[in-house]
């Protein structure tokens, strides 16, 4: 026989989740210091019950994960000095660049840089690059040309590897020579026989696809 499960009742203000989402509203009023002619008004005026309301519409259901981790423990070599120029992108077999990674990456140095290990996870659904940051968070989030260079070169001639050679983007959030933080893309281009690298503004209004990969570090 199967067991009959009991819904539980719903929350209310007498509980104690409900007592804190008053005791919220009480601390934003009290902080506020209004007079009672600005109180009277706040009260009087219309539209706060449906700013409520929305907001928990909004937040009552969990937000799914739009990152799924497809590998981690990923070793990458540092380097005591890595310099973005004409020969690393050769080693990497990198044929093409984008402008904004000439202007901001190309020339740009990166010293005492140590091993790490790094993880890889695939976009589940479209999304911009700040509720992805969001979701890596800010300390993994962020990693180097140098461990990025180094994933490249493994895969140099398309082989199979932890970046995807299907033509799909993967991207690695990095500092510039200014330490402006920029997306920066690797793709695998089969036609030509070499990588293409370029670099957007993490404010690009654009969306990555679903099924683009994104480089972090692993902790």
């Amino acid at each position: 026989m199967s067991k009959t499960l009991t819904p539980s009742s719903p929350v209310t203000t007498r509980d104690p989740k409900g007592r804190k989402f008053i005791e919220v509203a009480e601390s934003a009023f009290n902080k506020a210091g209004l007079s009672e002619d600005e109180a009277q008004r706040v009260l009087e005026t219309g539209g706060l019950k449906e700013i409520i309301d929305s907001f928990i519409a909004e937040h009552r259901h969990e937000v799914p994960s739009i990152l799924k981790l497809v590998a981690n423990g990923i070793k990458a070599s540092g380097s005591k000095r890595f310099v973005v120029n004409e020969a690393s992108l050769k080693k990497a077999n990198i044929g093409w660049t984008g402008e904004n990674f000439k202007e901001h990456f190309l020339g740009k140095v990166e010293e005492n840089i140590t091993d790490a290990t790094l993880a890889i996870h695939r976009l589940e659904q479209s999304a911009l690059d700040a509720p992805i940051r969001k979701e890596l968070g800010s300390e993994r989030g962020v990693t180097t040309l140098a461990y990025f260079f180094n994933l490249i070169k493994k895969q140099s001639n398309g082989q199979k590897g932890h970046l995807l050679v299907n033509g799909y983007a993967n991207i690695a959030y990095i500092r510039d020579k200014k330490n402006t933080l920029w997306a920066v893309r690797a793709r695998w281009l089969s036609f030509y026989g070499y990588w293409l690298v370029d670099a957007y503004s993490v404010e690009n209004p654009l969306e990555w696809l679903a099924g683009y990969q994104i480089l972090s570090r692993d902790s």
